[in-house]
């Protein structure tokens, strides 16, 4: 079918060219000021002067430090309790729960979240009030700096058990493409422990499944934005907001600075990687020759009962962390030490829904938007992929993954002022098209990893004899394939959702001011409202975020019962 495949060839070069694009664009038009070329700001010649004022700037060291300490040490901390877990706990009924409880860790978004930790760390916090007045003796909260302290120790653990719950995802992603019960059952017969099995048999086979999503992981935790103004360090700030700082300055001159540091932030960015890339390869050259020392047991195989604490460590701080917003959400007065609120009342909703209701029909309007453009490139792009395969032409699935994560890869502060800059060049700033245009960049890559496995594992077979009964493929791709495959689809679609809904610098850039959704408006008021605000917002942004799974759960079930009525 020649016509099929020259219209499916359309997808995957419109897919590339909606985030390859824009990133190109942006960085070009980044580093242009970067170098002091900003006919705006009156200055048209190239020059260094943006990097010397940058390098002279007082709160680059400390800006440095606290993006290298929360960016690397999310990223590895991530990582390395990510996979404890999942080799101290599969296989046991607490992998089943962490498995169950994967998509409502998910769906609460990092600024609902850290509002949430914030409430739990702060001296005045739930953690404090829990020992208090007795044993710690605290009547006031203590003159203590947890949240947002100077070495960017809460940032880090705010980004933890946000992304810990992502990379989760990813090696059950990976272990379904592995045959895990076979080969532990091999390495028990063999003499191999547990932590054996897992160090020598099954994380070398894993590890190349995680490798992008920990890299996504690590350009995020350095580059991250509404988590730092809300729980991060404030002087000096990280990176990234400092950066967002000048590009918001008065002084048009700062975008100068702003641009030069977007690009320290980058090559940053890009040398940490560079840096996981090469301890990756240096610790598979050390372990290829430790596979092979006969050793059958672990020093650590006595420490394999703190998986199961880690496990709950993490679901108890996400747990309380939403505990915690719903009681300051319903709290009429909370003094401290009381640990709970002496007087409930529902008026602290009545206010902030009515101002809520502009974001967060913007949210969710641009979130279906980008969700159903980006569904719909993505199964174009995997039928295009399916149809090389059935005529034998070598697909490139695998290498497009870099392609794919790119947007994930680089820090979005580093190209956003390029494509602001662009759109204005062509009057398109603060336009609904420029806003879900921007958001697709960032949907498109979830959607297509939450759906890859799914859509490449089904049975072509069904397809088959679907032609045969229903007529043309694309008859059988709507009344077989994709309603088989609905499930996955709104999953994926789900995840997109509140990748769209959790988006708040690409709306801050792109909307020029003209579109508040829920994200920005719940960051704008964390920097310093009452609390008890900031829990409505919070939880407001969660329940948008939780309407897309809770969707995606709903909407098949309903498909079942209906079908399995109509057979009837």
């Amino acid at each position: 079918m020649p016509g099929q495949r020259s219209r499916l060839k359309i997808f995957p070069a419109l897919a590339l060219a909606i985030f390859l694009l824009p990133i190109l664009a942006g960085l070009l038009f980044t580093w242009a000021p970067a170098f002091g070329y900003l006919s705006a700001a009156g200055s048209t010649h190239f020059s260094l002067e943006p990097f010397a004022t940058l390098l002279r700037h007082p709160s680059l060291p400390g800006a440095l430090r606290s993006t290298l300490i929360s960016g690397v040490g999310a990223s590895l901390l991530s990582l390395a309790l990510a996979l404890w877990i999942a080799a101290t706990l599969y296989g046991t009924r607490l992998w089943s729960v962490i498995e169950l409880s994967l998509a409502p860790l998910l769906s609460l978004p990092h600024a609902a979240f850290a509002i949430g930790f914030t409430f739990l760390i702060a001296p005045s916090g739930w953690l404090i009030r829990a020992v208090s007045p007795y044993p710690s003796g605290f009547t006031y909260p203590p003159d203590w700096i947890t949240a947002g302290d100077p070495w960017a120790v809460s940032l880090t653990l705010t980004m933890l058990f946000k992304e810990t719950p992502f990379l989760l995802l990813m090696i059950f992603s990976g272990l379904s493409r592995l045959d895990v019960r076979r080969t532990i059952m091999i390495g028990r017969s063999l003499g191999y422990r547990r932590l054996r099995i897992w160090t020598r048999l099954i994380i070398p086979q894993l590890y190349p499944m995680l490798r992008l999503p920990l890299l996504a992981v690590l350009a995020y935790s350095l580059s991250v934005v509404d988590l730092a103004y809300i729980i991060g360090p404030s002087l000096p700030p990280t990176l990234a907001v400092l950066i967002d700082r000048w590009f918001n300055a008065p002084e048009i001159s700062s975008r100068l600075v702003g641009a030069a540091g977007s690009l320290l932030l980058l090559f940053v960015t890009l040398a940490c990687i560079v840096s996981a890339l090469a301890l990756e390869y240096l610790i598979s050259k050390v372990g290829s020759r430790k596979i092979l020392d006969g050793r059958r047991q672990s020093p650590f195989e006595v420490l394999v009962p703190t998986g199961s604490l880690y496990a709950l460590v993490l679901l108890a701080v996400n747990l309380f962390s939403l505990l915690a917003l719903i009681l300051w959400s319903v709290a009429h007065s909370w003094r401290f030490p009381h640990f709970f609120p002496t007087r409930f009342s529902l008026t602290n909703w009545s206010t902030p829904l009515r101002q809520l209701l502009e974001p967060l029909s913007v949210s969710a309007l641009a979130a279906l938007l980008s969700c159903l453009l980006a569904i719909i490139l993505v199964v174009g792009c995997f039928e295009n992929e399916q149809n090389l395969a059935r005529t034998r032409i070598a697909s490139i699935s695998q290498r497009s993954l870099w392609i794919i994560y790119l947007p994930l890869l680089i820090p979005q502060i580093s190209f956003l002022f390029g494509i602001q800059v662009v759109l204005v060049i062509f009057h398109l700033d603060g336009t609904w098209p420029a806003l879900v245009w921007v958001h697709l960049v960032f949907v498109l890559p979830y959607v297509f990893l939450t759906l890859a496995n799914a859509y490449r594992s089904y049975d072509q077979r069904y397809s088959y004899v679907g032609m045969t009964l229903c007529g043309g493929p694309l008859r059988t791709l709507f009344r077989i394939k994709l309603i088989m495959l609905a499930k996955p689809i709104l999953f994926s679609m789900a995840v997109g959702f509140g990748v769209s809904i959790a988006q708040y610098l690409p709306t801050l850039y792109v909307g020029a001011g003209r579109f508040a959704t829920i994200t920005t408006e719940t960051v704008s008021i964390a920097s310093g409202s009452d609390r008890r605000v900031m829990a409505v917002y919070a939880l407001t942004q969660l329940l948008l975020a939780l309407t897309g799974f809770l969707t995606a759960i709903v909407l098949p079930a309903a498909m079942f019962r209906k079908r399995k009525a109509m057979q009837n």
